[in-house]
């Protein structure tokens, strides 16, 4: 899996993300102080209305005296609703907020202000636990934030010295201890490590790194020091950008959610006709016109439309916590919202179906030729070589208790293979095409043995001029992946596709053997993104599941684009709308189906905030609330009752995936299908995989 070249400067780059670190952590430490104020502010008003009303209850004083406190309370504790309506008054887009304001204010007019107290501490209350509530976006990135230490350890010509962060620049080298957090994404250049990677990709168990393996900021050290090699610092490291994830996701706006606001908006108008109507009404006939005020300001109170305006928002906010937590970035909310609709899933091959490791599956001898000396061979001409391809036959060799001969020479043909010396003679290994260059003689051995290996990876083994037969080796295929395409069909996926640059016979075995329903193979990166395009086109919804690096256009264009793992997470940034932080493809089906479930939660969020307002009109407006003598009182705490279900139906979802685990049910790997144990490969008794 490649990643892009970060090599440029970042000088300035990294002070602006330094300023902007501290910007996040001075906002969320803001927003903490304001609500303590508003505590402090709560308390102290709402004992000044206490006063007043255990005044009133035991005529301990002048009536006019006993109102004293709860009108400073009631303005104290309305000022920060007057602040808010007199911002939705002037920008034209009312809500609530106004509708409380003119509440207490009509209340304030009627000369009852131990009620307009009561309404005001109420819902600046209740307007405080929601916000506590809704305030977990920022608190999350608060905290992915602080993951990043300020300082970071670089070496330089064996020196060690604290530096600032933003000071730290691509190609440094940072050292980390254990027990600290890396300050950067780089690759280890000295010493090994477990590290603890739950902060990005959602898996509590740690992973091992030695030198040459990508690690990221945000991370934590647990067991060796280590020596990184920079290559990404500041705002582009893995971190950071899951960072301006969440923040866009909790800035941007739904479809959905811009038509319920824009109905709160209609609402607000309707709500006041009918308590202006109410109070008309009430007010002609002098057996009820000392309560026509009343009731008219519990009818203002009961229909805020505050639960409304957090159907979507509040299911949104659990939804993306669920989803972090398994180690799923999701861009916006659009696409939560479009991954509910999918009903086609395409998926790349490599890195995303394949584990990306290839292992060797097969041992085709010549004729006369021992499985045991053609894997001899094969590994003593590889021994000294880096190739993927290399380190697999060698793994196998070493597994079957095979020593390599010792090299006398050793050459490497770039694209071709390699050639080395030993004792038996001179060893080729590499493309069949270069053997048969060197001694056209082996070409129809060559043939025989290339027709047994159809939809293999071949390496093929020469030596002294004799040829041995090939390897053959697959990329296999990830465990779960069966068990992942039954579940999609389970939630009516109606069509699987593999989209891969890979020839089509190695296609179409993995296709057969995880069943999906098209393949198209040999795809260029801009043939895979016409394909998509060509499949939204024809009104397909359509998820693209792919590294987020050669697939990049393809995972832009489709309706949802899956970016596999961290390596791709730069890419995923910028073309697809969803990260997975891991390669557990596992995630795709918990995605539609978090996805579905949210879109659940908020049809039952706007059903139920509609109910209970025109439930709560109905009685106030008919006087049954007033009709108890606490009308107002029961007003603001019946208001409530829609907002507390909402949230409370809403934070459902953070539970939701709790019981998720990696699928147990398994494809079982090419390389476990042989008849025999790599032992029997190399003594000839391998069948075909």
């Amino acid at each position: 899996m490649a990643s892009h070249d970060h090599s440029h400067d970042h000088s300035g780059h990294d002070h602006s993300q330094s300023e902007q670190r501290d910007h996040e952590i001075q906002c969320c430490s803001h927003h903490e102080v304001q609500i303590d104020k508003y505590i402090l502010l709560c308390l102290i008003g709402g004992m000044l209305v206490l006063v007043s009303t255990i005044s009133g209850w035991f005529e301990l004083s002048n009536p006019l005296i006993a109102t004293i406190p709860a009108a400073i309370g009631a303005v104290a504790l309305s000022m920060p609703l007057f602040v808010a309506a007199y911002t939705e008054l002037r920008t034209m887009v009312l809500s609530s907020s106004s509708l409380a304001a003119l509440a207490i204010l009509a209340a304030m007019a009627n000369k009852d202000y131990v009620v307009a107290g009561w309404l005001a501490f109420i819902l600046v209350v209740f307007g405080q636990l929601v916000r506590r509530s809704a305030s977990g976006a920022q608190r999350a990135i608060s905290e992915l934030v602080q993951l990043t230490p300020d300082i970071a350890r670089l070496v330089d010509g064996g020196v060690e010295r604290d530096v600032a962060l933003a000071d730290v620049k691509v190609g440094m080298i940072v050292r980390v201890r254990p027990g600290e957090n890396l300050p950067v994404d780089g690759k280890i250049a000295s010493g090994r490590s477990t590290l603890n990677q739950a902060s990005l990709t959602g898996e509590a168990a740690p992973v091992e790194a030695a030198v040459g393996d990508d690690v990221y900021a945000g991370t934590t050290n647990l067991t060796g020091g280590i020596d990184i090699q920079v290559s990404r610092v500041g705002g582009d490291t893995t971190i950071g950008r899951v960072t301006q994830l969440i923040r866009q996701a909790e800035q941007s706006r739904t479809p959905r959610q811009m038509l319920i606001e824009q109905v709160a908006q209609f609402f607000v108008p309707v709500v006041l006709s009918v308590a202006g109507v109410v109070w008309f009404m009430l007010s002609q006939d002098p057996a009820t016109q000392p309560k026509a005020a009343e009731t008219a300001v519990t009818v203002l109170v009961v229909t805020c439309p505050s639960a409304l305006l957090l159907a979507s928002p509040s299911a949104m906010l659990a939804a993306f916590a669920a989803a972090a937590r398994l180690g799923i970035l999701i861009k916006q909310p659009s696409y939560l919202e479009a991954a509910a609709n999918v009903n086609t899933v395409v998926l790349d091959k490599t890195g995303t179906i394949t584990t990306g490791k290839f292992q060797v599956t097969r041992l085709v001898p010549a004729t006369g030729v021992e499985g045991a000396e053609l894997l001899k061979v094969a590994a003593s001409g590889e021994q000294q070589s880096n190739h993927p391809l290399a380190q697999s036959i060698i793994t196998t060799a070493r597994s079957a208790r095979i020593e390599p001969e010792t090299l006398a020479d050793y050459e490497e043909v770039h694209g071709r293979g390699v050639k080395a010396k030993t004792p038996a003679g001179e060893i080729a290994v590499g493309r069949g095409s270069w053997l048969v260059e060197l001694q056209p003689s082996i070409k129809s051995e060559f043939e025989t043995v290339e027709a047994k290996l159809e939809g293999m990876t071949a390496v093929h083994v020469m030596l002294g001029g004799r040829y041995l037969g090939a390897v053959g080796l697959e990329d296999t295929v990830k465990s779960n992946v069966k068990t992942v395409i039954g579940r999609l069909r389970e939630l009516g996926v109606k069509q699987i596709a593999i989209f891969t640059g890979d020839r089509l016979s190695v296609a179409k075995r993995v296709g057969i053997a995880i069943g999906v329903d098209r393949i198209e193979a040999e795809c260029l990166p801009e043939e895979k993104h016409e394909q998509i395009k060509g499949m939204v086109r024809a009104g397909y919804r359509t998820m693209m599941v792919g590294d987020g690096i050669n697939d990049g256009p393809s995972l832009a264009e489709a309706d949802v684009g899956v970016a596999m793992g961290l390596a791709g997470s730069d890419i995923a940034a910028n073309s697809a709308g969803v990260a997975l932080m891991n390669d557990d493809l596992t995630r795709v089906p918990f995605l539609i189906e978090l996805a579905r479930r949210s879109r659940v939660i908020i049809g039952q969020n706007i059903a139920a905030s509609i109910v209970i307002a025109l439930v709560g009109l109905a009685l106030a407006a008919t006087g049954v609330l007033t009709s108890t003598g606490y009308g107002s009182q029961i007003a603001a705490f019946y208001h409530f009752a829609g907002d507390i279900f909402v949230l409370a139906n809403s934070f459902r979802l953070f539970r939701f995936g709790e019981g998720f685990a990696h699928s147990e049910g398994e494809v079982e790997p090419l390389v476990k299908r042989r008849a025999a144990s790599i032992r029997g490969l190399a003594t000839n008794q391998a069948q075909p995989a």
